[in-house]
């Protein structure tokens, strides 16, 4: 890994380094940071083609609405990074934080993550691996904690809106009521498509760790239940339903996999959310059906596509393949809204949203930029990890929680909520 383009001649240490800027997420990323960026802040891009790397600099400097005085250019890119130890070692000593976009994450930012837990720099991604995410917090949680490096994974679309809402929503209903959270209900609505990346990333876990996808406490949370982590309401759920509650359709979600894991692990290990009962803590994700009951049911049979059929669908072009997404007027017209809602012993239940833009690429690309943001431009004893040592593997909500609710809302991803629950509608 060397430095091949010097934008800026001084020799300070970088503030934020984008790994594998030259994929699509990773452009968008770029992007995102060259508009809002605070003034100053010294951040390179890094991956294996320096040449690509210098175009992306130059297709960030001429995207249109870019205002004078406003954000921050890249200082430097970092060419000739792969996945080895050597460019591990090399781009986690220039820099104060890592971002990374580079998946699938098992293969191209293992040794990333393990440089950054050792040299006491932060680091965060969008990965959706949980099994990988298991061996992150099994191998590098200590070393993390020792050199005070803040490890967190999952701040894209998986898993930031499921675990910002929960803590919203427990934190609401601890407003209303004395009594303890004792379960969390999330329902997602979305429009457009799952990225190519995120789609390749979850036949490469299915392939590699079939069993450990279905493990509803893979990332932890089962150890203080009084009912155990084997009980069978707490498998991901795989048929339609009707939820009196709302009065909606529900149908299965192919993201809730991953982001259940990250609640359970936020709830359960890390106590990042308010007023929750651990010992009796439950949380369900789903999604939204648009339209009655038949599309509910289209959608289960949808979540259940077996691999081999998903691969021959991506090979043949119906779904997106890694590296590639859709157009910008595509991402326009894509959006989504996160739902929670929280539920304490004593009966009563609060209840709150997020909505955002396009979920699969902006949004995501969003979320992660102000994540990273979190951990260069913010004071970080008003983390919320400075509550748990300020460092270590965690998850969003325990690292960053209200830090990035804020950051986000300014972005344009936020939302309300309040004490009651229940919602209106129909259903067939």
């Amino acid at each position: 890994c060397r430095s091949v383009l010097v934008l800026r001649t001084d020799t300070h240490m970088l503030d934020l380094v984008v790994y594998g800027a030259t994929g699509f997420t990773g452009r968008l990323v770029a992007a995102y940071l060259r508009r809002s960026a605070p003034s100053g802040l010294r951040w390179a891009l890094a991956g294996r083609d320096a040449a690509r790397l210098e175009a992306v600099a130059t297709e960030i400097e001429a995207q249109p609405g870019l205002a004078a005085g406003v954000g921050a250019a890249p200082v430097s890119v970092l060419g000739g990074c792969d996945a080895d130890e050597a460019s591990a070692a090399r781009i986690a000593g220039e820099t104060r934080a890592v971002l990374s976009t580079a998946g699938p994450f098992s293969k191209y930012s293992d040794a990333l993550v393990g440089a950054c837990a050792a040299g006491g720099v932060s680091y965060v991604d969008i990965n959706g691996e949980i099994p990988w995410v298991a061996r992150v917090i099994e191998r590098h949680d200590e070393a993390a904690r020792a050199s005070g490096a803040l490890i967190v994974p999952n701040c894209g679309f998986d898993s930031v809106p499921s675990d910002l809402c929960a803590l919203r929503a427990t934190r609401l209903l601890a407003d209303g009521t004395g009594s303890a959270c004792v379960s969390v209900q999330g329902v997602m609505h979305m429009t457009g498509a799952m990225s190519g990346g995120t789609i390749e990333t979850g036949l490469e876990m299915e392939r590699l760790y079939p069993g450990e996808l279905r493990q509803p406490f893979r990332l932890g949370g089962a150890s203080r239940l009084a009912r155990g982590g084997e009980d069978p309401s707490d498998a991901d759920p795989s048929e339609e339903r009707y939820d009196g509650t709302l009065r909606r359709w529900l149908a299965p979600f192919g993201m809730a996999r991953i982001n259940t894991r990250v609640v359970r692990r936020s709830a359960g290990e890390l106590d990042a959310y308010v007023n929750v009962d651990a010992s009796r803590f439950r949380y369900r994700e789903e999604q939204l059906s648009p339209a009655g009951g038949r599309a509910a049911a289209k959608m289960a049979k949808n979540a259940a596509i077996p691999p081999e059929k998903l691969r021959a669908l991506v090979e043949a072009g119906r779904l997106p393949k890694p590296g590639g997404g859709p157009s910008a007027e595509k991402r326009a017209a894509s959006a989504f809204t996160a739902l929670a809602l929280a539920r304490a012993a004593d009966g009563s239940a609060a209840a709150c949203g997020l909505s955002g833009g396009d979920p699969g690429y902006d949004e995501t690309a969003k979320m992660v930029a102000e994540a990273a943001l979190c951990l260069v431009a913010e004071e970080r004893a008003e983390l919320p990890a400075a509550a748990r040592g300020g460092s270590g593997v965690l998850t969003p909500a325990a690292a960053l929680g209200g830090v990035l609710e804020r950051r986000l809302g300014g972005a344009g991803v936020g939302g309300g909520g309040g004490s009651g629950g229940g919602g209106g509608g129909g259903g067939e």
